[in-house]
């Protein structure tokens, strides 16, 4: 599994990177075995002018056929970060219940032999 986080050249410090970096490590190591890349990306959508304008989107793409993607807001880059690494972790779970009910469907021909006696 790759994480790939990308800052975008925004103001980050080192203590709020190593935080959402040992969180995602975290929460994401459970789900290794379903999950080939995380992506996680960071951007100011109102730039300078403050208010809820930080944003976080996530993207999980399975090794099986499928794909969650989340995004968030927040005052914060942490805030936004925690609260969609939270609904990250729910849509995930809800991703491997749902393809370990599906029915493995055999597309083959039956034959049906008759016996005679």
């Amino acid at each position: 599994m790759s994480i790939d986080v990308n800052w975008s050249a925004l103001e980050f410090n080192g203590k709020s990177k190593r935080i959402i970096s040992r969180q995602l490590q975290i929460f994401m190591w459970r789900f290794r075995s379903f999950i080939m890349r995380v992506q996680v990306r960071f951007s100011d959508v109102n730039g300078p002018k403050g208010g809820v304008d930080k944003r976080c989107t996530f993207s999980a793409e399975f090794r099986s056929p499928g794909e969650v993607s989340i995004t968030s807001e927040g005052m914060e880059y942490l805030e936004a970060f925690q609260s969609g690494l939270a609904r990250l972790v729910r849509s995930i779970q809800r991703e491997i219940v749902k393809q370990r009910q599906k029915p493995i469907r055999i597309n083959r021909k039956v034959k049906i032999l008759n016996f005679e006696n």
